[in-house]
């Protein structure tokens, strides 16, 4: 038990702060991210009533709980508003691979 602990804490350590969010980069063009940004520009349509088209992924990072929450920043265009919109999506995807949007706001 106490190796397992010594793990554990040596895993946090080299990990960085618990529970946080940790910047993917490597996400930013992946296809699943894609997906993610479709998924959330669907639940903004239909949850605030706002259409809005998806322009470039500024940025991507992951939290693990029990599966893994992304938070996805995406640049978009809307019919109703002047210029440009930031959206901050949160989608936790289950570790059977099963996602859902756990928010999505556009600013």
């Amino acid at each position: 038990m106490f190796k397992l602990l010594v793990a554990l804490s040596l895993f946090v350590a080299i990990q960085g702060q618990v529970g946080g969010f940790t910047d993917r980069p490597d996400l930013l063009n992946a296809e699943q991210t894609n997906a993610m940004v479709r998924l959330a520009v669907n639940n903004i349509k239909d949850q605030q009533n706002l259409l809005v088209s998806p322009i470039n992924v500024v940025s991507v990072a992951t939290q693990l709980v029990n599966g893994i929450n992304y938070r996805v920043v995406f640049t978009a265009r809307s019919p109703s508003a002047t210029g440009f919109l930031t959206c901050t999506a949160k989608i936790y995807q289950s570790f059977a691979g099963t996602q859902s949007v756990s928010s999505a706001t556009c600013a």
